[in-house]
C-alpha cells in the first residue's frame, strides 16, 4: 500500500493580509490544495491520501474534498505545532489503520501543486527499493556557503554538485517510524525541519530524485503569481498541443 501524507497545516504567516491560509487561496477559482490533491488523486501509484490540516480548518477541508470529488483522501487529521509534529501525527494515523512496515508514505507539501506524476512514481519506486527517497532540484546559479560577511575561494561550491531540497520525501513506514523513535532516544536531539534531515541525522544515507524547476512552493505573494502564470502556461500547452 502506498500512502500520500499531504501537509496542509500552515496558517499563512507571510500571507496574513489575505485572511486565508495559503493552501486555501484560489487560483482560477480553485484552491491551491485541490490542485495538489488532484495530482495524487489521478496518480495510480498512490492508494490512499491523508491530509494533515490545522484543526480549525478540518471541516472546511472536508467540504472542499466533497465539492471537488476527491475520493482518495481517507482522513483529514489535525496537524501539529510544526511540520515534524504534523508528520508524526500522520505517521501514527497511518500505522493505526494497519499499515505494514514495508508500505510507503510519500510526504508532500499542500502548497506544491505542480508536482509531476512521474516524480511521485519515482519516489515510490526508489523508496520501495532502498527504503527512502528525497526529491531535489538542481541549483541553476552559483552558490557560496558562509556565515561571514565576506567569502573566500573555498566558500564557492560547484554548481553541478549542489541541489535545493523540495518535495516529496518518501519512506518505508517502518524505516521512518524507527528514525523518529531513534531521534527521541537521543540525549541531545537537534531541531529538525523535515523527515530527510531526521533520517540523515542518524547517519543514514537517503537516495535523491532530481526534478525540474516547476515544483514551486507557494510561500509568498510573489509565489502565488508565479504559480498562476505557470498554471496558465500548462493550460495553453494542453489546448494548443505544445510540449
Amino acid at each position: 500500500m502506498n500512502y500520500a501524507l499531504i501537509l496542509a497545516g500552515g496558517v499563512g504567516q507571510r500571507m496574513r493580509r489575505t485572511g486565508m491560509p495559503k493552501q486555501f487561496l484560489e487560483v482560477f477559482g480553485k484552491p491551491i490544495i485541490i490542485y495538489t490533491l488532484q495530482k495524487f488523486e489521478y496518480c495510480e501509484d498512490i492508494d490512499n491520501v491523508i491530509v494533515a490540516c490545522h484543526f480549525s480548518y478540518i471541516e472546511y477541508m472536508e467540504t472542499l474534498l466533497q465539492r471537488y470529488g476527491i475520493k482518495k483522501v481517507k482522513a483529514v487529521i489535525s496537524g501539529g505545532k510544526d511540520r515534524q509534529d504534523s508528520i508524526l501525527n500522520g505517521l501514527k494515523y497511518i500505522q493505526s489503520e494497519g499499515a505494514s512496515d514495508d508500505d510507503i508514505v510519500v510526504i508532500h507539501d499542500g502548497v506544491r501543486p505542480l508536482i509531476q506524476e512521474n516524480i511521485v512514481r519515482e519516489n515510490v519506486r526508489v523508496a520501495k527499493k532502498y527504503g527512502s527517497a528525497m526529491t531535489v532540484r538542481p541549483v541553476i546559479e552559483s552558490v557560496v556557503i558562509t556565515s561571514k560577511e565576506e567569502v573566500g575561494f573555498e566558500d564557492f561550491k560547484k554548481r553541478d554538485d549542489t541541489y535545493s531540497l523540495t518535495a516529496p520525501q518518501s519512506f518505508k513506514i517502518g524505516v521512518l517510524a524507527k528514525a523518529y523513535k531513534d531521534i527521541e532516544n537521543k540525549d541531545t536531539p537537534m531541531p529538525l525541519l523535515d523527515s530527510a534531515l531526521a533520517f540523515t541525522y542518524l547517519g543514514n544515507d537517503i537516495h535523491i530524485i532530481k526534478e525540474n524547476n516547476n515544483n514551486i512552493k507557494v510561500t509568498t505573494p510573489e509565489d502565488y503569481y508565479i504559480l498562476k502564470a505557470m498554471l496558465e502556461l500548462e493550460e495553453n500547452r494542453y489546448v494548443f498541443g505544445i510540449n
